[in-house]
């Protein structure tokens, strides 16, 4: 059987459990058979894999943590149980970082950093340093990998901490900070009951915001924002319907933010530059 073949095999096995049947069998042979070529032969040992690995997607499994991987910003980052998945609205973030670290160099914070994907990204791309705290020590795990895989080591500092503990805070001199960026929980309780079953296999740590998703944004915005230096940029990424909530959060603070919409049209981050 040629890769080809392979690849519409397993996208029927696919089809009663994703709409991106066809895309998920690619990504699953491709995985499996080293990037072969449509035409080449993969061996029954290859595809009995990739019966196995679709076999656990249709158990509702997210496809990220059967491969182990996913790209983010053109790099692969390691993922799986205990880690939120790299989602490409968090690349927008990381644009609005990189455009401003490039002008003004110094040193970013990412809170609550997950896979790491968010640090690594601006610090390689803005060539800067870049600090990310990671209270989980199975996220911790794949941030201390994703750095290694991706040769970040010069770059970025991973931090096993809460962002709420003052002893972290101390870590950082007030007025210090280039950027303090987060892709935090912002999910509500009600929201938490309709997510997807794939969804539900990511921590709840990583998820879930308190009764209406805005608890990390109320604390983490006035706590950092003394360590921000004067023109400095504080951006994080929120839900599709939290713009003018998390905005009144940052006015609170002093700042007077801008709401960003996404490439889909949904409001998806806030920021603003410290006067």
């Amino acid at each position: 059987m040629v890769i080809r073949q392979a690849v519409r095999l397993i996208s029927d096995m696919l089809e009663s459990v994703t709409d991106d049947a066809y895309f998920e069998a690619r990504q699953i042979v491709s995985e499996i058979s080293g990037g072969k070529m449509p035409f080449e032969e993969i061996t029954e040992a290859q595809l009995a894999e990739c019966e196995d690995k679709a076999k656990k997607r249709k158990t509702g499994e997210p496809l990220q943590y059967i491969l182990g991987n996913w790209e983010f910003y053109g790099r692969k980052y390691f993922v799986g149980e205990g880690v939120l998945i790299p989602r490409p609205e968090t690349e927008l973030l990381c644009d609005i970082a990189i455009a401003h670290l490039k002008n003004t160099g110094g040193t970013a914070v990412d809170l609550c950093s997950g896979s790491g994907c968010i640090a690594v990204t601006v610090a390689l791309e803005a060539n800067v340093k870049a600090v990310g705290i990671e209270i989980s020590d199975k996220a911790y795990g794949y941030f201390l990998k994703n750095i290694e895989q991706n040769e970040a080591e010069r770059s970025v500092t991973a931090i096993n901490g809460d962002i709420f503990d003052k002893c972290i805070l101390g870590r950082f001199e007030d007025d210090s900070l280039y950027a303090v960026l987060s892709n935090p929980p912002y999910i509500s309780s009600e929201d938490m009951k309709a997510l997807q079953k794939e969804v539900r296999y990511e921590p709840e740590l990583a998820l879930f915001g308190g009764e209406d998703g805005l608890d990390f944004y109320r604390r983490l915005i006035p706590m950092w924002a003394g360590k921000l230096r004067s023109g400095g940029l504080f951006a994080v990424e929120i839900g599709e319907e939290q713009g003018q909530a998390v905005s009144r959060i940052f006015e609170g603070a002093g700042f007077v933010p801008e709401i960003i919409r996404d490439y889909s049209g949904h409001d998806r981050i806030v920021r603003s530059i410290k006067q």
